[in-house]
């Protein structure tokens, strides 16, 4: 089954200001980092229950999973979503080097 992706408002916003950072130190490698951003996104469209549970997921009322994206220096941002239905809704992008949400924070 295919599922529909969605990007949320502020994980569309988390795309955009990482990319605005990484542009302003590299911009050949922001665009590439871009792309392959919202490929891994797209990917979710096929089976999104490959992925794992998130640490938020035990703060919230919906499981929430998550999807590594990069690694090495440039560093691995988590891709946080959920699953409704036939969508997934990616709610977040974070560095891996961020604290997890929590529902006080989300």
């Amino acid at each position: 089954m295919a599922y529909h992706v969605i990007i949320t408002p502020e994980a569309e916003n988390d795309l955009r200001t990482t990319y605005r950072y990484i542009r302003s130190q590299a911009p050949v490698a922001a665009r590439d980092w871009i792309r392959r951003a919202r490929q891994s996104a797209k990917s979710l469209a096929r089976r999104p229950e490959r992925c794992s549970l998130a640490p938020e997921s035990a703060s919230f009322d919906e499981p929430i999973r998550e999807l590594f994206f990069g690694s090495g220096n440039r560093g691995t941002y988590r891709f946080l979503f959920v699953v409704l239905d036939k969508s997934v809704y990616i709610l977040h992008v974070r560095h891996g080097y961020m604290l997890p949400l929590s529902s006080r924070n989300g």
